[in-house]
């Protein structure tokens, strides 16, 4: 039985899976000698967090080869990108027709015939848009949980994940960055900033074992700031993920050693912002966008250069409110049909972002991108709360579908499709340090149209030094 775990959040696509349960042989099949070893040493650093999960990729040595195919052969995908579906995406669709629940029941033929999907579909039932006629025997289950949008359990294979890894080789490589494998630092280091999270320390068999670990930087999450000095600075991580908030945070610690570089993804990266990052690091900054659904979507390099489409079997367009596709440079909906994960995949699924594709090649882009921004509640204390810790009460409650809002004043209101309301609102309210409604909804329509704002607050800022 597979277990849930969530992805990064500024590395859609890329976490090594496992349970708490599993043995870390079976967690790493791949791992040698000298992988098990550095993996010990970070499990048992002396200033190391107290880790509240266990991970590990899954792979095998089967799987490497795999990936490493891929990798050189998905470059060539993107550089035949244009504004028409290519023809791996229509002969796809063709045997997709057939065995996904969801299509066949609407009488899909061909490309033609293929309605945009949005999250409110999934939400009714992800088991839907699986295909029949795919071995089930390595599905690992994860949460998404982003900023916006229904709450899912999401069907992954430990391949599909890990080929985000290799994305991101080549996309530091396009930057100038080349990552080797050092064994005397931290490989990667996706940092959070929550009370209540899932940590780890886990390694990288795609890269000879090296170590990797996602960690809070919250105070809670340490004995005290010399505990988290100390460690962060042991490990020396060469490169880091988080969202654009968290990044602020971590370079507000003032560390004395600096990755190679960073990566920003889940929500907006605005331009001081990334500026900040830059200059306080020396390194390049990536805003990575993309969705937990389909995984990494598009990288911007530089402020206002747009972002491009990154090399994956991937299709991207834009759309208007009917779902007809608009000419280049024309804002609308962007649409993603993706065919990476073998248990779910994706034609023309709305992601709830805004922006116009222009190029083509391997130079096709976003421009105007309006995705998700940094939503931080204030408590009744006046501490700040991200809105990612009001997600793990809403799924805590059995909260299928949400729209928090804080007002102004402080007041905040809790719209929500299922769960236990009074539990939910004490637990809230612990949470906030102040009153919160909960109000009801019959269906996740009435959250709003297309994927629903899960999160607002009349007191945000997303701060930059």
């Amino acid at each position: 039985m597979s277990e849930p775990v969530s992805r990064p959040t500024a590395l859609p696509g890329y976490e090594p899976m496992g349970a708490a349960v599993r043995s870390d042989a079976e967690r790493f099949p791949a791992l040698d000698h000298g992988g098990r070893e550095r993996l010990d040493a970070l499990r048992h650093h002396a200033y190391a967090p107290a880790w509240s999960h266990a991970c590990g990729d899954l792979l095998t040595d089967a799987d490497h080869t795999t990936i490493a195919e891929w990798a050189r052969d998905v470059p060539a995908i993107a550089a035949a990108a244009t504004g028409q579906p290519p023809d791996w995406l229509l002969a796809e669709t063709e045997r997709l027709a057939r065995v996904v629940p969801h299509l066949r029941r609407l009488g899909i033929r061909d490309w033609a015939d293929v309605p945009t999907t949005t999250r409110a579909d999934l939400a009714r039932g992800v088991a839907d848009f699986v295909p029949v006629d795919v071995p089930l025997d390595r599905v690992v289950q994860g949460t998404s949980s982003g900023s916006s949008g229904s709450a899912l359990v999401i069907p992954w294979h430990p391949v599909d994940i890990a080929k985000d890894l290799a994305l991101l080789d080549l996309l530091l490589a396009g930057v100038g960055v080349q990552w080797r494998e050092d064994p005397s630092r931290m490989g990667l280091l996706s940092v959070v900033d929550q009370e209540q999270a899932f940590t780890y320390a886990s390694a990288m068999t795609l890269r000879g074992g090296q170590s990797m670990s996602r960690v809070s930087l919250h105070p809670s999450a340490w004995p005290d700031d010399d505990a988290r000095r100390a460690f962060l600075t042991a490990v020396d991580p060469q490169v880091v993920t988080g969202s654009a908030l968290t990044l602020q945070t971590y370079a507000a610690l003032d560390l004395p050693r600096s990755p190679l570089a960073l990566v920003s993804g889940a929500v907006d990266l605005a331009t001081p912002a990334r500026a900040h990052l830059e200059s306080a690091f020396g390194a390049p900054v990536l805003d990575l966008y993309g969705l937990r659904e389909v995984g990494p979507v598009a990288c911007e390099t530089a402020a206002g250069a747009g972002h491009v489409l990154v090399p994956r079997r991937m299709w991207v367009e834009v759309v208007d409110d009917s779902g007809h596709p608009v000419p280049d440079g024309v804002p609308g909906d962007l649409t993603v049909s993706s065919l990476e994960n073998p248990y779910l995949p994706l034609l023309r699924y709305r992601t709830g972002d805004r922006g116009a594709l222009v190029g083509t090649g391997a130079d096709r882009r976003i421009v105007g991108l309006e995705g998700r921004s940094a939503v931080v509640f204030t408590a009744g204390d006046g501490r700040r709360v991200q809105s990612v810790e009001l997600t793990q009460q809403l799924q805590r409650f059995g909260v299928r579908a949400w729209s928090v809002q804080q007002d102004a004043d402080g007041a905040v209101t809790a719209r929500c499709l299922g769960g236990e309301g009074e539990g939910l609102r004490r637990a809230l309210e612990v949470l906030l340090d102040r009153p919160v409604a909960v109000k009801q909804v019959g269906d996740a329509a009435d959250l709003g149209p297309g994927k629903p704002r899960r999160f607002a607050s009349a007191l945000s800022t997303l701060s930059t030094p």
